[in-house]
């Protein structure tokens, strides 16, 4: 098994310096890597990023069936298990977790809501 390397890129954002670190196996996955533009969180998503203008977000995930493929076996979909999804997620996990909380799909019933709150907390002479 070829030994991983890692290659550091900084963000593509103009004036950014943030960086990024990509393992590869050879140079083929490293030119995979160096050909795309590449940019950090702060401006992929920065309605995600915490700051003092925005010191809080809520994510709130639905607990929703997912279903069998349709098959010359079983032509109508069947209910095959439950999923934690986000309102924007194509599918999800019956398991989810985080800083403090794990959560199992089958524990709970359809419909049931799993509401995350990340907020910071500045201390008072920073506010």
């Amino acid at each position: 098994m070829p030994r991983r390397q890692t290659l550091t890129r900084t963000c593509t954002h103009t004036g950014c310096t943030e960086r990024g670190f990509f393992e590869y196996a050879n140079q083929r996955e490293r030119r995979s890597i160096e050909s795309k533009p590449w940019k950090c969180v702060r401006h992929t998503a920065p309605n995600e990023v915490l700051s003092k203008d925005s010191p809080e977000r809520t994510t709130v995930l639905t607990l929703e069936p997912f279903y069998s493929r349709p098959s010359t076996y079983r032509p109508e979909p069947e209910i095959i298990g439950y999923s934690w999804r986000a309102e924007h997620e194509a599918s999800g996990s019956g398991f989810r977790y985080g800083p403090g909380f794990q959560v199992h799909a089958e524990d709970f019933p359809p419909g049931t809501r799993l509401i995350v709150t990340a907020r910071i907390e500045l201390p008072k002479e920073q506010q």
